[in-house]
């Protein structure tokens, strides 16, 4: 078979077996099945997304509450292992999807958020303040810039509000 035409055959068996997950899931387990048997007789590793969306045992489309259940568990608690050098291992998270069909578990890795989203203000002031006084600036420009068309409009550039002044 051709990449062309084993693209297309796993794409209808993948699209196909999506659309019938409510109406009809025992055909929709068997047509997911069957797209895996034909990447692994291809020697096609599944990709990411199909890791996610079904269970790699019986084909089941992954609906929470419904055909499974679904958890995050530390990955310490899975593997107590120590490293070479007495240090113990890197905790990570991940996410166990229970298939309630054949009841196998798929663990994914959750990613670990960069160091870039934990970055702190390099200003000690807090955002709100800044913000604040900001605003607070663009009002009272914004007030007098208002206001000085006004006074050039009127010719004399005097108004009531001037004699009522003590000077």
């Amino acid at each position: 078979m051709s990449s062309l035409e084993l693209s297309a055959r796993l794409r209808f068996l993948n699209d196909s077996a999506h659309l019938l997950v409510t109406a009809a899931p025992s055909t929709s387990r068997h047509l997911r099945s069957r797209c895996n048997a034909l990447m692994s007789e291809n020697e096609l590793a599944p990709s990411e997304t199909n890791k996610r969306d079904a269970c790699g045992g019986c084909g089941t489309i992954a609906i929470l509450g419904w055909e499974g259940t679904m958890h995050t568990e530390s990955q310490s608690s899975q593997q107590k292992k120590i490293r070479l050098n007495g240090q113990p291992a890197k905790q990570t998270k991940t996410m166990v999807y229970q298939c309630k069909t054949c009841g196998r578990k798929t663990r994914l890795p959750l990613g670990t958020p960069s160091s870039a989203t934990r970055r702190k203000p390099i200003s000690s002031e807090p955002r709100f303040k800044k913000r604040a006084k900001a605003r607070k600036r663009g009002g009272l420009e914004a007030l007098l810039a208002a206001r000085k068309p006004d006074s050039a409009a009127s010719g004399f550039g005097l108004d009531l509000m001037d004699f009522m002044k003590k000077s």
